[in-house]
Parts: C-alpha cells; structure tokens; sequence
C-alpha cells in the first residue's frame, strides 16, 4: 500500500510539474525551476495536511467506537455475555480497520443508548 502510495504522489507531483511547463511556456529558465521549487517545496505541506485530515477522521471514528462499546457496558444485565462480545471485536492491534470496530461495536446489546 506504501509503495502505491508513494507512486500515485510520484505521478501526481509529475503531471504537476507538466502541466505547470505547460503554463509557462513563455517565462524564462530561471522562472520556470523556481515554479518546480516551489511545487516540490509545498509538497511536505500538503502531505501533512493529509496525514492531518486522516488522523483527525480516525479519531473521531474510534472516539465513537468507544461510546459504543461504553454505552454497552455501562447498559448490560449479562456482563460475561458481554465480555465475550467485546472480545470477539475485530481488533487486530495497529491493524485495526476503524469502520469494522464501529460497525461490531453497533451490534453490541444497548450500544445505542444514551
């Protein structure tokens, strides 16, 4: 998934590049590399953004996760029951797929109550 990642910022950083040669087709040498420069200077910056964005999204959806799981615990008549329940949740460590941790989590008996 790396690796696609980084090709797919390769291609995206080259058509870019292209299509800002298209553009100045008129400017001088030296105005043409500061233009790359300041492409390939903006790019950490917009990555960042990015990591930012999905950092922030992850922990919205594992903040609900929890008021799930929370809202079950907190609602149960059956903890053993409910113990085995949260075990069974698809948590593989740093592998964890968010979604599928929220989507079990709302299968969990009271996962939706206040």
């Amino acid at each position: 998934m790396t690796a696609t990642f980084l090709l797919a910022l390769l291609i995206g950083f080259g058509a870019m590049a292209v299509i800002f040669l298209l553009a100045a087709r008129g400017l001088t040498k030296r105005s043409k590399w500061l233009g790359l420069a300041a492409i390939v200077l903006a790019a950490p910056f917009f990555f960042w953004l990015g990591a930012f964005s999905e950092q922030f999204t992850s922990g919205q959806c594992y903040s609900r996760s929890i008021h799930l799981i929370a809202n079950a615990v907190a609602g149960t008549d059956a903890p053993g029951r409910l113990a085995e329940q949260i075990r069974e949740l698809p948590l593989y460590g740093y592998e964890t797929v968010c979604s599928e941790v929220e989507v079990a989590s709302a299968g969990l008996p009271n996962a939706g109550a206040p």
